[in-house]
């Protein structure tokens, strides 16, 4: 029942309660087959476990979708908005592959979706001779002729780091706002694009991770094996989590009230690097629309690490939209599954009759 509670509290507040959204499908899973269990075995214990439901009706919710599968092809429908949400891991600049390959594999991948609108994290560019000016590159190769980038960190004003928005679409403002203080902070950017007589604003963050390195990856993996108890290394892993968690709820304070804000429709891409059932999620999520719930299917995963029901990527509409499809792919190119929507805005005076091909 504790981890029915942590879509309300604070990491700030209770930091401890953060955990438990990890282990909520596990949680889940358990209650129900003790549902089923007591039923046959002693109804009274039933009500307890159904009781349990209740409490975590909302972050049930918010873990499964129950839609027709999308198909391999999003959904297209005249008028309508095409919008990607993908960490693209610096376009596997660190990796063990060849980066190179790595690279031109991800953007013929990505020129594939015919996008509008496409929302990257962890995203890496550079003016050095040859190196990699991916912010020119996808501008000059998949036909976006407006962007708006963060660049949050960067090396001798040649290479960049930081999340960027391109469009399709006029940009007609655009800035970024620090999430949190601190050498390594990120920012939450937006642009607001003009489609036709619509403003709608696109809204871009990668909020705090676990800062894991290999080591604490190498120690995860002996712990889950029963290698090692690793007493020093789940110190130092749980340190981290905790730290995140407190920083991500307060990110996420930021950028919930900078939602409510704005003037105009908004869609909100991003990494929150934290599961449907936390605080973070509900306290960006607010009266939103998650794409995911709306036309996805089952609990759709989309980090390749770490555990099999991580859903850590969202794209959130708001009200004035239609969404019309909702897909992911599995792709390995990044430690990231990209995530796909295709909205309509509802009103618009560009709107005609949806038909569905």
């Amino acid at each position: 029942m504790a981890a029915c509670l942590a879509p309300y509290i604070s990491p700030v507040w209770f930091w401890p309660i953060s955990f438990l959204t990890l282990t909520f499908p596990f949680l889940l899973a358990l209650v129900i087959i003790f549902l089923v269990g007591w039923v046959f075995f002693n109804y009274r214990y039933a009500l307890l476990s159904f009781i349990a439901l209740l409490l975590g009706w909302k972050s049930i919710t918010a873990f499964v979708a129950f839609n027709p599968p999308a198909g391999n092809k999003a959904l297209a429908v005249p008028k309508s908005l095409t919008v990607m949400s993908y960490n693209v891991s610096q376009f596997g600049l660190y990796r063990e592959r060849d980066s190179k390959y790595n690279r031109q594999a991800m953007f013929a991948m990505i020129k594939k979706q015919e996008l509008d609108i496409a929302c990257f994290q962890d995203f890496y560019t550079s003016e050095k001779t040859n190196d990699f000016n991916n912010r020119e590159d996808i501008s000059q190769e998949m036909g976006f002729p407006y962007r708006f980038f963060s660049s949050d960190f960067n090396r001798n004003g040649m290479q960049h780091w930081g999340s960027i928005i391109y469009s399709k679409f006029p940009i007609i403002a655009s800035d970024k706002v620090k999430m949190s203080v601190g050498p390594r902070s990120e920012s939450l950017i937006y642009a607001d694009i003009v489609k036709g007589n619509d403003t709608i604003r696109i809204i871009n963050m990668h909020l705090e991770s676990y800062r894991f390195n290999e080591k604490d990856y190498t120690a995860i993996r002996k712990i889950k094996n029963q290698e090692d108890t690793g007493l020093v290394a789940t110190k130092s892993i749980i340190q981290k989590m905790r730290e995140a968690y407190i920083r991500r709820s307060q990110q996420a304070d930021i950028v919930g009230s900078f939602i409510n804000k704005s003037p105009y429709p908004v869609i909100v891409c991003g990494d929150f690097n934290d599961t449907p059932a936390s605080y973070t999620y509900f306290r960006i999520k607010g009266n939103l629309q998650d794409a995911f719930l709306r036309k996805g299917l089952g609990i759709g995963r989309t980090f390749t690490g770490l555990a099999p029901t991580l859903r850590i990527d969202y794209i959130f509409v708001s009200k004035d939209f239609k969404v019309n499809s909702f897909r992911k792919i599995n792709s390995d190119l990044s430690d990231h599954y990209p995530v796909i929507a295709n909205l309509s805005l509802t009103g618009s005076q560009e709107s005609e009759i949806v038909i569905n091909k």
